[in-house]
């Protein structure tokens, strides 16, 4: 290593540019070069933790020919990555300006392996497909459970609509699967023991500590599981054995984040409707 290529010209870009490129670009590897407990605390969907300290040792799961987005907490440590990286002949490599504290976009938390263990030893689609819809069962039979539980009709009514776009998501799932594999779809599936995201539902409320007749709160809640289920299809994707289970999980992502935008929309229309 020579210390020249700490004097490097590193590019930078805002948050606002970073949010665009990741959304036009599934090829980007987005690395968080913080520690596992500041990764764990809050970290932008789908990054890959590789600490300052690793990323030399790391190299070998990067991708040269592909571009490559660090960031840190502030932008400290991932101009230091960039240049190590500009070092080690990675070409298009792009510094986020004030880490994440700067970011607007979305943001997920847990550590770097939650949920991962989901996915161990899936080899197919079919697999993958499968375990996805159980997870989407599970997250719809909690919003139906909910909706019957709580006494503010504006909750129920706000549950029932988010069990119904569950049951969009299983449908698609089941559609791609007897695409993908010819074969009719099972039928009684049972739901997982996990919600999308990779966690239980006791994990989810501990964590968010919602208040469940509130459709404010219902809404960060459901959001928060969206955000968790995009990040946990995308960091899935850098482990899939194959481009084809990359690129299902890739598609599994992006309808997540379809989903939290939609959801978006409905908060936005809660706060109208009081204007």
């Amino acid at each position: 290593m020579h210390w020249k290529q700490f004097l490097t010209p590193v590019q930078s870009v805002a948050p606002q540019k970073a949010l665009a490129m990741l959304n036009s670009d599934s090829s980007i590897q987005l690395i968080d070069v913080r520690q596992p407990v500041e990764y764990s605390d809050g970290h932008i969907p789908g990054a890959r933790l590789i600490p300052l300290g690793n990323l030399l040792d790391q190299l070998c799961e990067l991708d040269k020919e592909k571009p490559v987005l660090v960031y840190c907490a502030i932008g400290g440590r991932s101009r230091v990555a960039a240049q190590l990286l500009s070092g080690q002949k990675f070409q298009n490599i792009y510094n986020i300006t004030g880490g994440l504290k700067s970011w607007k976009g979305w943001e997920s938390t847990g550590e770097y392996d939650q949920g991962l263990q989901l996915f161990t030893g899936l080899e197919s689609l079919e697999e993958i497909l499968l375990v996805a819809y159980t997870m989407e069962l599970a997250l719809n039979e909690f919003y139906t459970e909910m909706a019957n539980h709580v006494t503010n009709e504006q909750a129920a009514s706000l549950f029932l609509s988010l069990a119904n776009i569950e049951k969009e998501h299983e449908t698609n799932i089941a559609s791609q699967y007897a695409e993908f594999t010819g074969k009719v779809f099972p039928k009684n599936l049972n739901a997982s023991e996990t919600l999308e995201g990779g966690l239980t539902t006791a994990e989810y409320m501990s964590r968010l500590g919602a208040d469940m007749e509130t459709p404010h709160d219902i809404l960060i809640f459901a959001m928060s599981i969206e955000c968790q289920a995009m990040d946990l299809y995308l960091r899935a994707s850098d482990k899939a054995p194959n481009a084809a289970i990359k690129k299902e999980l890739l598609l599994l992502s992006s309808e997540e984040k379809s989903h939290l935008n939609r959801l978006a929309d409905v908060m936005d229309s809660i706060y109208v409707s009081k204007e």
